[in-house]
This record gives C-alpha cells, structure tokens and sequence, in this order.
C-alpha cells in the first residue's frame, strides 16, 4: 500500500469516524517509519471532546493491520499538565499527527502547551512514577542471571532499554518524534541521560552472554540512579509498611 493509498483510507476512515462520533476535535493519521513499506501499520489518532470506552482498537484492511488510537480531550490536558507514563507516547503522537479531519490547529496549541510546564514543577510530577520504570525490569534480569537464564534475560533487555527511555524522555520533557531505535537514538542526545548511555544501549542490544547482558545492565542501572541523584529525583526506598504509598 503506497502512501497516496493510505492517506486516503485513513482519511475516509476518520470521516467514518466523524458520523459515528459527533465530538470528534481532531483525527487524523499518524506518521509511519520512513522508509514507508507495504507492512508498515496505519495509525489513526481520535481526540475527542467526550469521554472514551475503549482507547485503542486494531483490525484488518487490505492487509494491512489498522490501529486506531482514543483519548478524551479533558484526559489528554490533563496530562499535558499534569505529565504521568503516557506523557512521551501521548506527545509523540501529537507531534507525529497529520490531521486529516476537526481541528489542526488545536495540535499545535497542545504540543505548546507540553513544552510551557517548568522543569521544576514537571519533575516534581514525574517522580512518583518513575518507580515504575526501569527497576522491576532490572530486578526479574537480575533475578533471571541468578537462574541462569539466558533466554529470559535476552527477553528482558529491549523491555529494560525501552523502560529507559521512557524514564529518559520524562526526565529531559521531551518527546520522541521517531520510532524503534530511531527513536532510542534521538535520547543519545538528551542533555540528562546516564553516563555512557549511548554505548551501554548499543552494547546491551548486541549482547548475547548472559555475564555480558547482567554486568552492562548493572552499569547502565548504576549509572541511572547517578543521574536522578544529579537531578534532584530521589526515589523513596521504604523500610516499614506504614510508610508505604498505600
């Protein structure tokens, strides 16, 4: 399916979309990977005024698997002020949008609106849920290397890298505007990043050793917990279950 074909699928399929919901604000396709091929996904993006029941739903067409992607407008503002774990999705959509129906001129407003939070009151948005990154991963590898299992390990490390770079994309309030390692790639250049975080993700990727994936993950996690101390994000490591977030 070349790209003149796609556009005008995905367009016909927001206009769809449009008599089925009368709150559309804006829809519209999002970017493919370039080179384009025939097997590349089509991704729509629906903002819509009202709320949503189901947030993403896929299906066939012509081959081709057809993703559509769901977000409430109030939901959606309410993450661009309040930034949680969908922030660096939710913006690379944003930024990756070509809006084929509704408002275009609402996604610029919103990308805007992303990028105005200050780093301060941003980061202090963000640290409650960078426990959810990164460190569980790291302890099933670990926990993996002690069984000796390579297999789950190998499993594990494009989990632990894309874990960081989600951490990464919060911690320097930017989004990721390619996809894949293109998309990791765009990270080598952040201002904030780990010490030695481009060859230790390289490294990682290409590691087939177990002893090799554990001691560069060690590093690379290492070297994690030194940035968030540079940047003032201290994780709470509680002692007693009375001081738990629960």
């Amino acid at each position: 399916m070349d790209s003149t074909a796609r556009q005008q699928i995905a367009r016909e399929l927001c206009q769809r979309l449009a008599t089925t919901r009368t709150d559309v604000v804006v829809a519209g396709m999002l970017a493919p990977s370039a080179p384009l091929t025939d097997f590349e996904p089509l991704e729509l993006l629906v903002v819509v005024a009202n709320t949503v029941t189901r947030t993403r739903r896929s299906f066939l067409m012509q081959d081709v698997v057809v993703t559509v992607h769901s977000i409430a407008r109030a939901e959606l503002e309410s993450v661009l002020r309040a930034p949680d774990l969908r922030w660096p999705q939710w913006l690379h959509w944003l930024a990756t949008l070509q809006p084929l129906i509704g408002q275009p001129e609402q996604v610029n407003r919103w990308l805007a609106e992303a990028s105005a939070v200050a780093e301060q009151d941003f980061h202090r948005r963000i640290l409650a849920h960078l426990p959810d990154l990164v460190f569980a991963c790291y302890g099933e590898l670990r926990a993996a290397a002690a069984r000796l299992s390579d297999r789950d390990a190998l499993l594990l490390v494009p989990v632990l890298l894309t874990e960081m770079h989600t951490a990464l994309c919060l911690i320097n309030r930017r989004w990721p505007t390619q996809r894949g390692f293109a998309g990791l790639e765009e990270s080598f250049a952040f201002p904030l990043q780990p010490r030695d975080w481009p060859q230790l993700a390289t490294d990682l990727l290409g590691a087939h050793h177990l002893a090799d994936i554990a001691r560069l993950a060690g590093a690379l996690v290492s070297q994690y917990w030194q940035l968030l101390a540079r940047c003032s994000l201290t994780i709470e490591h509680h002692q007693t279950i009375a001081t738990t977030p629960l």
